[in-house]
């Protein structure tokens, strides 16, 4: 109506039996002989299997992309103690997979600061993160899992110091670098990331203002029980174990934050 030409243009329509689609546009002015806009003339066009397929192969990209990343940060880990969180142990991992081979190191080393553009603090972020699935992946198959709700916490935290168990000196190094001011961000995140997984894992479905206590309270309990586990030297995590059910007896002791287990009891139960 305002006599531009409108080309190609995407829109979300739905059909006159609720079937929703996505459809190419073409649109023109249509005027009178003189000159005069009375309407508009347009041409649509269903894309739907068209947009589907772009997005699965997006989705599919996506998926594709982690997963390279989870593989590198996965093989860089035995060079960490000895190269820190750094571009080279990531070098030394590539190598040992056989990542781009044909590529140059430098070439190489383009495509990791592609992949982690933080640096050090993404490597660690990818780690938390497949540490994350691991553990989700292993509790989905634990039979028998616990009833209570604490004990879910309990086993699912030590699940996690498990996997995390020959990786120990990797985990110790990489907490001066969450700590460092410019990766407060980040760092909280990743540990925000891991206690809703845990939470989620559990079967946690809040929405309330206790969905915010729960997490608070989980990412105390864990932080603290991690600081212990890198220093616990007793076998199968033992004292680790110990610690964490004085803390999770500690938080159940506190009215206000009681209150979030109490209700994960009733609904592990129902």
């Amino acid at each position: 109506v305002e006599g531009k030409h409108m080309a190609n243009f995407d829109d979300p329509l739905c059909s006159e039996d609720n079937v929703s689609m996505e459809v190419l546009l073409n649109a023109s002015s249509h005027r009178e002989e003189n000159g005069a806009i009375v309407g508009v003339v347009g041409v649509g066009q269903d894309i739907s299997d068209i947009f589907k397929l772009g997005v699965t192969c997006i989705v599919k990209k996506q998926t594709d992309h982690i997963e390279v990343k989870f593989d590198l940060v996965r093989a860089m880990l035995p060079h960490v103690p000895f190269d820190g969180w750094s571009l080279e142990a990531l070098e030394q991992g590539a190598i040992d997979i056989g990542f781009e081979p044909k590529e140059n190191i430098d070439t190489r080393k383009d495509i990791f600061r592609d992949l982690f553009k933080n640096g050090s603090i993404d490597f660690i972020d990818t780690f938390s993160e497949m540490i994350d699935l691991e553990v989700k992946n292993t509790y989905e198959v634990t039979d028998p899992k616990p009833e209570r709700v604490p004990e879910k916490v309990k086993i699912i935290i030590l699940m996690r110091l498990s996997l995390c168990q020959k990786y120990k000196e990797a985990v110790r190094s990489s907490l001066p670098i969450t700590a460092l001011p410019k990766n407060s961000k980040k760092s909280i995140n990743l540990l925000y990331r891991t206690c809703n997984s845990i939470w989620r894992i559990i079967g946690d479905k809040s929405t309330d203002f206790s969905f915010y206590t729960k997490r608070v309270s989980l990412a105390a309990v864990y932080s603290s029980t991690l600081l212990f586990w890198l220093n616990d030297t007793s076998s199968d995590q033992e004292e680790t174990s110990f610690f964490l059910d004085r803390r999770l007896n500690d938080i159940s002791k506190i009215p206000n934050l009681k209150k979030p287990f109490n209700l994960m009891k009733k609904v592990s139960t129902n």
